[in-house]
């Protein structure tokens, strides 16, 4: 990180500001100190460019985080709460909410825009065109940044070219919903999915380069996913995993000590480790620097102020749970849980070495290890392996193979798995098959070695999930209704493996959408307001009171 903070020294941040419906970005042209005519040709102005493209993107961190989790079912504000966060939980956001600024949004897409309309992609240096990498970047962030403006504000005003005057800032620009911004989105990010993520630099003990960028792959599913291209989505996917050698493995899976068939005690809290820094499970973090002072606020929010905890709803989640040693011998519980993203009643956490806290108080535990256990880093996590599978089900899944996505879930994906036609049938897994033999469907081929390694994401917290005889997909009479069962499962597991994290309304919006079905959000996230679960119910019900107000 130290090597970020040498560049951060040295540059000067640009910035735009977005104030209104009416006015797009409302320019201050003593603020603006883009170059007009500036051609990125070089390594360092591609370097100095991108940086300014995360110093804005950064910024995005804890609304993401706060936005998508309070609004939603598992996240609920303690006593201490200030009024923003009470705003959030309650969904009645004004519109100068500190955590409301559509602004820092558009000031990301303006310096994407800017390095993406300026840079040499045609520059060749060893052999390759070595600006490409950054121009697809640039364009990645874009398309992310866009729909998280459509998804929390309803729609998204479109424009691609740096905005660096007043004038410019005042045209009056295409506004498109989320159905509507995909597929442009996907029409700009389709010609360069095949081009990598820059290379990785070392930017601290903490964190390297690769893991600021979003795989193009992995944003392309997320455009078909929201279009309803599901085997797209699948194909996207697929391609990041086979490509980097993905794997859920069981070194983050927490486990009971078992002696003559009776639990004992913990072997090895491993889930926690995942939200080390240093690991491979992170695939993108939107990463800061705290050595030049800047406050780590989503470890102050969830412990050292202690302004949120685990909903009821959250923790009922995990305690509903069995714990499979094998299939006779269980406990209740989900380990993922009290002491895997968050710290319960019966444990103690201490910070610097004396002060101690926790207890009774359900602390989440995540942004500990993100930003606290970290020696000058801070992040909150957009993707990671886990999420990036459990993507993967959803779109096979809502591809007509449930039993495919559910083996996600239950068993890994593996050729253990994959090969027994009594969990994955053939013509969920094969484009061409006999009675002895079959070609995978080109998403569905994990007979790389690398792939004998996947455990199902369930046990992660749940132990030996392949002995679970009782967690099956029921004998239902049509293939909708087994898929709707499968795809309440993965929404279920989400919660489980990813609580916290930031992508829970927006999941819950994603099915609730699809399903044209606003009662799925709704009940889920009133359950979580216990005495004021009608009235929370009822505001959620009409799809406008699940977007921000725009300033």
């Amino acid at each position: 990180m130290k090597k970020l903070n040498q560049i951060l020294l040295g540059l000067i941040v640009l910035t735009v500001f977005a104030t209104s419906c009416d006015t797009l970005l409302d320019v201050d042209s003593e603020r603006i100190m883009y170059p007009e005519d500036h051609q990125i040709d070089s390594p360092n102005d591609s370097i100095y460019s991108m940086i300014g493209i995360f110093t804005q993107f950064q910024k995005l961190a804890e609304p993401y985080v706060l936005l998508g989790e309070l609004r939603g079912d598992l996240m609920d504000v303690t006593e201490n709460a200030g009024l923003d966060l009470l705003e959030i939980n309650n969904l009645d956001v004004t519109a100068d909410n500190p955590y409301n600024k559509i602004e820092d949004y558009y000031s990301v897409i303006n310096h994407c825009n800017y390095l993406i309309n300026n840079i040499d992609t045609a520059i060749i240096s060893n052999g390759e065109k070595s600006l490409l990498k950054e121009y697809a970047a640039a364009k990645t962030i874009r398309a992310w940044t866009y729909m998280q403006i459509a998804m929390n504000y309803g729609t998204a005003k479109y424009y691609t070219e740096p905005l660096l005057t007043v004038t410019e800032a005042q045209k009056d620009f295409p506004e498109y919903s989320v159905s509507e911004l995909v597929p442009l989105l996907i029409q700009d990010l389709e010609p360069v999915k095949f081009v990598k993520n820059p290379g990785a630099i070392s930017l601290g003990v903490d964190m390297t380069s690769e893991k600021i960028f979003i795989p193009v792959p992995l944003m392309l599913g997320e455009l078909y996913m929201w279009s309803g291209q599901y085997e797209n989505a699948a194909r996207e996917y697929y391609s990041l995993i086979e490509d980097e050698r993905y794997v859920v493995n069981d070194n983050y899976s927490s486990t009971w000590l078992v002696d003559n068939g009776v639990f004992v005690g913990r072997q090895y809290i491993d889930y926690i480790d995942i939200f080390e820094l240093t690991n491979r499970e992170q695939i993108t973090v939107m990463a800061g620097s705290k050595e030049l002072g800047e406050e780590d606020e989503l470890y102050n929010i969830t412990i050292e102020d202690y302004e949120v905890l685990p909903s009821q709803v959250a923790i009922n989640n995990w305690d509903a749970q069995t714990y499979y040693y094998n299939e006779n011998v269980t406990t209740p519980g989900d380990l993922r849980g009290d002491l895997g993203s968050y710290i319960g009643s019966d444990w103690r956490l201490i910070v610097n070495g004396s002060n101690v806290v926790g207890g009774s108080n359900n602390m989440i535990l995540k942004y500990f290890l993100m930003g606290e256990r970290a020696e000058d880093a801070k992040a909150a996590i957009l993707y990671r392996v886990a999420t990036l599978y459990l993507r993967y089900a959803e779109a096979v899944n809502r591809a007509g193979k449930p039993n495919l996505a559910f083996a996600v879930i239950k068993h890994g994906m593996n050729m253990d798995a994959l090969e027994v036609d009594t969990i994955v049938p053939r013509h969920e897994k094969y484009s061409t098959y006999t009675d002895s033999t079959g070609t995978f469907l080109d998403y569905v081929d994990f007979s790389n070695i690398a792939f004998d390694e996947n455990i199902g994401v369930h046990s992660r917290g749940c132990g030996n999930m392949d002995r679970a005889a009782d967690y099956v997909i029921p004998a239902f009479s049509s293939l909708a209704d087994s898929i709707l069962y499968v795809e309440d499962k993965i929404i279920e597991e989400l919660a489980l493996e990813t609580a916290f994290e930031g992508n829970r309304f927006q999941d819950l919006m994603r099915i609730a959408l699809r399903r044209g079905d606003p009662a799925f959000l709704a009940d889920k996230v009133a359950a979580k307001h216990t005495g004021n679960e009608a009235a929370i119910r009822s505001k959620l019900m009409d799809e406008s009171n699940w977007y921000l107000p725009k300033k």
